[in-house]
């Protein structure tokens, strides 16, 4: 096998063991190679990005955590396209109370393209059923995109819009803010974003060298202390830690799954040599490396001493 082929597979390895993990950021870089290799690249690429959509679509930081989907939803609106009724689900993924909801305009809960979007398709298709994506705006979070089917009651001027909504285990918490001059607190979602998105990067760099706070600040567009307690503040632990204990854990990973030579992970998980990898490994997990005992079924277990 050539040498560039072999370099593209264990590429592909990396990036499968991403989506194993949950983790859908991470991209292969195309060649311009007219092969079958490249054509599985792209393939593989492309189920990334309709996997990250399709599952994350929650507008916050998210931990690659996975989402239960429950039973579909329902909004009745009235032909001023204010609320009229609705299934229980709603009022906890809008984040109001069913009272709240009752005649609310659907301005209220959905972005103004959105709401122009609706407006087009039902002045063009009034009589079957036609499908969309609609921005909804939940009470104290980011937007969050969601498919909808919408349609008309028989007899009745009523509009029906059904569509399925994730079902959180965990609230937003955003970053809060007080001074001196502030008795009540700010909630700042574009800190959620701001820290998702180091996230991201961070997990899909974990082959290369964390850059500095300095330099990642600058990339981010904001400054250290920010990014830092930012961090701290969502994930319970700093920038470095957090990096350093996700590439052990794929290293791991990739130990109890292939087998790869050993000091090829250390190298593919951002180690400049093995002796670094085998004593953070260590001391993270209580065992070295070469203590796992690999075989062809993926199944692990230490060597006794």
């Amino acid at each position: 096998m050539k040498a560039y082929n072999k370099e593209r597979i264990v590429t592909i390895h990396q990036m499968l063991f991403e989506m194993a993990r949950g983790n859908f950021n991470s991209r292969i870089p195309l060649s311009s190679n007219d092969e079958e290799l490249e054509t599985l690249v792209v393939l593989i690429n492309m189920v990334a990005e309709e996997m990250k959509e399709s599952i994350f679509n929650v507008g916050y930081v998210n931990a690659h955590r996975k989402l239960q989907f429950i039973a579909q939803s329902t909004l009745v609106l009235d032909t001023s396209f204010s609320i009229k009724s609705f299934t229980p689900e709603i009022a906890y993924f809008l984040g109001y109370s069913e009272s709240e909801l009752i005649d609310l305009p659907l301005a209220g809960i959905i972005t103004p393209a959105s709401l122009q979007q609706l407006h087009d398709v039902l002045d063009v298709n009034v009589s079957s059923p036609t499908t969309i994506a609609l921005d909804f705006t939940p009470n104290e979070h980011l937007p969050v995109s969601v498919s909808c089917t919408i349609g008309r009651l028989v007899i009745s001027s009523e509009i029906i819009l059904n569509f399925v909504t994730p079902a959180r285990k965990d609230s937003y918490r955003p970053l809060m803010y007080e001074n001196e001059n502030e008795k009540h607190n700010k909630t700042r979602k574009e800190d959620a974003l701001l820290i998702q998105k180091l996230y991201d990067y961070i997990l899909a760099h974990l082959e290369e060298p964390l850059p500095s706070l300095k330099v990642l600040s600058s990339e981010f567009g904001t400054n250290e202390h920010k990014l830092k307690d930012g961090f701290r503040h969502f994930f319970k632990t700093s920038i470095y830690q957090f990096y350093n204990d996700e590439r052990l854990k794929r290293a791991y990973f990739m130990i109890e799954h292939t087998t790869i030579p050993l000091k090829n992970i250390s190298v593919m998980n951002g180690f400049n040599d093995y002796p670094n990898f085998s004593k953070s490994f260590k001391k993270r997990f209580g065992f070295s490396p070469y203590e796992i005992k690999r075989n062809e079924t993926g199944s692990t277990s230490i060597v006794e001493d």
